[in-house]
């Protein structure tokens, strides 16, 4: 289980919260063994004395969990700013972003332009706007077409 599953499972945002973290870490020594690369390396930096490296231990993986999850909210930031970062997550291929240009999917493209579906759809039929159906979700150009 990862911190993201475990604040679900909590009913928690994932957030980089301490208290969250020192919880996620709580669970983890409880339910698993702790990572041997990182237990090995509290156990060498306190000379051995497994109470003192059970202490460090919780702090270095806390600050690890932090590190990851700041670097899954830069992520998913980055996601959400490039529109084809976006769409590979959601599994475009790079042949059907290269067809599209800039992907939006279509719901994102009917609020953003104010186009009906049914509008959004015509234009696609005459080869106005350019579309492309994956997983389910139909993905557009992001342009506006007259």
């Amino acid at each position: 289980m990862d911190i993201f599953q475990f604040s679900r499972k909590q009913g928690v945002p994932p957030g980089p919260t301490d208290e969250l973290l020192y919880e996620f870490v709580a669970h983890e020594i409880a339910n698993t063994a702790p990572k041997t690369g990182l237990w090995t390396k509290a156990l060498a930096d306190c000379d051995w004395d497994e109470a003192k490296a059970k202490a460090l231990y919780v702090k270095m993986r806390v600050a690890q969990l932090k590190h990851q999850l700041e670097d899954a909210i830069e992520e998913d930031q980055q996601r959400k700013t490039d529109p084809s970062m976006h769409a590979v997550a959601c599994g475009l291929s790079q042949e059907d972003i290269e067809y599209l240009g800039t992907p939006i999917e279509a719901v994102r493209y009917v609020k953003k332009y104010r186009r009906s579906k049914e509008k959004l759809a015509k234009a696609i039929e005459q080869g106005r706007i350019r579309g492309v159906i994956c997983r389910g979700v139909l993905w557009v150009q992001d342009k506006k077409y007259a």
